[in-house]
């Protein structure tokens, strides 16, 4: 027992003299000296010495500039190598140093200062950088070379540590380059789904990885790492909430490099696991002043989607959600196709995510698909009756909803691709078809007795838009139908017809001409011919007239919407003594170019050739509102006039004619005319009396006498 005692006692005091021993040392000669602050102070800030740097050039600093900053990543875990970043209250700049384990100098939270006299600014594909020299290894891209180690001592100031540097909190979308190498901080974010089961880099192949974060907005920017960082082989966490990182660049793509794994603070739920709320569509509308804005964390909206992706007149992202009969909708952008259908009723958590407008188009931006939960399927919302007046005075309040606009004209292209006016009276609006969506090529009717669809906005342009084509209920229309010149004329016949050339929404099932000896003849007379049904020409037989009368002809045609009627015109007819007149005065008909064209005027068809019907007051002259006005130029472009019908024993044509008060230039010439006839259909032709001279401003008649036989039809 004694022996056992002292033997444990002797190592006890082995122990212990061991232990003064060391104690001992560390007293004499280990206590490590006191800090002293370098006393130096800089000069210039970081910010302004990046303002020096052009993208792309390399710049010898040589000036005696001082610049001071606490190191905010350091290259302890890995994933910095051979450069450290430091900032100050400016800004923050990435620093090349040719070594390793720079943590054991320039650790987190030291204060260095950097002479930069005799060192370089550069950039890494827009990564500015301060280095040690130039690199032309390959001469024609010299690169930013780092400082050589043996000269850190010489450039680089060592200041006190544990200095704290407060994270910049940035949202993704403030992600910009005055941002560089600073520590920055976004709240609410977390690894984008498909990156959840990855690992922060590839540790085994020691290769960077690139991966995505993305807020609950769902705006994303990469997350890269090194493969030879320490934690290259963690599985990134599957939560929610805040990043620490180092904000970096690659030419145009933004990156963040974290420091070690404690940057990645994503403990809390994901983004739309949480419980949420029910939030009224117009409450999430009237968040939006004017400028992009975040829906509060928790809420959620429902509704019943009013647009149909299977005819793609939406982007396949794209839905429209309306809360229900006569509530508020929105424009949705999901992040990805969706499979929705028309008449689907959704809720979407809508936490956190961006309201924003498009083209002037309220929108719930970049709402992450897995957000929307479809409820039941099969439901409807009944359309908002209103005029287009009363949509121009509440569209604000009625984008994105459902409505019904009756008695709508529609005129444009033809088909229902781009932009299609409607117009009810009250006011106009732009319907609007992507050229993809598969009705786009359709023909839409002149006459809708309802056009439903949802309300959106481009920029300036109210618009509506139809889920497909059956939103467009064609009305009820009438034949179109033109009526031809008279010909043939004799004391108590003539000849007439028409052109049915569109059939309106039914079958044409009568068509000729009535006339009488008041304007505007209609079909209750007993005066009328029936010449056929359908579309097309036709020829009309006039008789039981009287000698020397004025007759008023129209063209008609039937279908189950009621009867249409062409163009007049009208005719007087010879009269027992022989004679007869017809007066065509031109204050009919448009013609405002002196291309070759055919007018209808009322006495029939006549053909302009470098002659219009011209309507400039006191230039023009004229007894009402229009006359014929021929063109000619001394030699050549001699302008006509010409009839498209004939008359049988015409005996004389008299001309009112007069000089126009337009410029003509700096000639004196006198314009004449001449009158020509043809008897055999415009084969040959004849001058009738000579050639008449016009006076300028001053209507002057003239007679021509042309004295056919009654046989001849001239």
């Amino acid at each position: 027992m004694q022996k056992r005692f002292f033997i444990a006692l002797k190592l006890m005091l082995v122990v212990f003299a061991a232990g003064a021993l060391l104690s001992s040392c560390k007293r004499d000669f280990d206590q490590p000296p006191s800090f002293i602050e370098p006393n130096v102070k800089a000069n210039t800030t970081i910010k302004q010495l990046k303002a020096m740097h052009i993208i792309g050039a390399i710049e010898k600093i040589n000036q005696d500039l001082i610049i001071g900053g606490v190191v905010v990543a350091d290259d302890k875990s890995g994933n910095f190598y051979k450069s450290i970043a430091i900032q100050d209250e400016t800004g923050g700049i990435t620093v090349r140093l040719d070594g390793t384990n720079l943590f054991t100098s320039y650790p987190v939270g030291r204060k260095i200062y950097i002479k930069l006299n005799g060192l370089y600014l550069g950039d890494y594909n827009r990564l500015i950088q301060i280095g040690g020299g130039i690199d032309n290894t390959d001469p024609s891209r010299p690169e930013l070379s780092p400082l050589a180690s043996t000269l850190f001592n010489t450039y680089i100031l060592k200041g006190s540590l544990n200095n704290t540097v407060t994270p910049k909190v940035v949202t993704t979308s403030e992600l910009h380059d005055s941002l560089q190498s600073m520590l920055i901080q976004i709240n609410n974010t977390e690894f984008v789904v498909s990156d959840t089961s990855k690992t922060y880099a590839d540790a085994v192949g020691q290769q960077s990885v690139n991966l995505n974060v993305k807020s609950c907005s769902g705006s994303s920017v990469i997350l890269r790492t090194s493969g030879f960082a320490n934690f290259a082989g963690v599985n990134v966490p599957n939560g929610n909430g805040t990043l620490l990182a180092v904000y970096t660049m690659f030419g145009s793509t933004k990156q963040l490099l974290i420091r070690d794994t404690s940057d990645v603070r994503f403990t809390g739920v994901r983004c739309g696991s949480g419980p949420t709320t029910l939030m009224n569509i117009s409450d999430v509308r009237a968040l939006y002043t004017g400028t992009t804005t975040s829906i509060p964390d928790g809420k959620k909206i429902t509704g019943v989607v009013i647009s149909d992706r299977t005819t793609a007149n939406l982007n396949g992202q794209n839905l429209i959600l309306q809360q229900g009969n006569g509530l508020a909708g929105i424009y949705i952008r999901f992040d990805a196709p969706h499979t929705f259908n028309l008449g689907d009723s959704l809720d979407i958590n809508v936490s956190g995510q961006e309201i924003s407008e498009f083209n002037k188009t309220l929108q719930i931006n970049g709402v992450p698909l897995g957000y929307a939960t479809r409820i039941s399927t099969g439901k409807t919302i009944t359309p908002r009756v209103a005029t287009l007046a009363q949509i121009g005075t509440n569209f604000d309040a009625w984008e994105s909803t459902l409505v019904t606009v009756n008695n709508v004209g529609l005129t444009g292209s033809g088909t229902y691709s781009g932009n299609v006016t409607l117009n009810d009276g009250s006011g106009t609006i732009i319907l609007f078809t992507t050229a993809t969506a598969t009705f786009a090529g359709q023909s839409y009717p002149a006459n809708a007795s309802s056009v439903t669809g949802y309300l959106t906005e481009f920029n300036t342009t109210k618009e509506i838009s139809i889920r497909n084509s059956t939103d467009v209920v064609a009305g009820a229309s009438t034949a179109t139908v033109t009526t031809n010149a008279i010909s043939a004329i004799t004391q108590t016949t003539a000849t007439s017809g028409g052109n049915v050339t569109a059939g309106g929404t039914s079958s044409v099932t009568a068509r000729g001409v009535v006339w009488s000896t008041s304007t505007a003849p209609t079909v209750a007379l007993s005066t009328k011919t029936t010449d056929g049904s359908g579309t097309g020409t036709f020829t009309s037989s006039l008789t039981g007239l009287t000698a020397g009368t004025t007759y008023y002809v129209r063209a008609y045609a039937t279908n189950a919407s009621g009867t249409s009627y062409g163009n007049e015109v009208s005719f007087t007819t010879t009269s027992s003594a022989g004679g007869s007149s017809v007066t065509e005065d031109f204050e009919t008909g448009a013609k405002t170019g002196y291309t070759t064209a055919t007018v209808a005027l009322n006495s029939g068809s006549w053909t302009f050739s470098d002659a219009l019907l011209g309507t400039a007051a006191g230039s023009d002259i004229f007894n009402g509102i229009q006359s014929a006005r021929i063109r000619g130029t001394v030699g050549s472009n001699n302008g006509y006039i010409q009839t498209e019908f004939g008359y049988n024993g015409l005996q004389s044509v008299v001309v009112k004619h007069a000089q126009t008060n337009f410029n003509e230039g700096t000639g004196t010439i006198t314009p004449s005319f001449e009158l020509y006839i043809s008897k055999n259909g415009g084969t040959t032709w004849t001058k009738v009396g000579a050639t008449t001279a016009t006076t300028k401003g001053t209507f002057t008649t003239t007679t021509f006498t042309v004295s056919a036989l009654p046989s001849e039809n001239v």
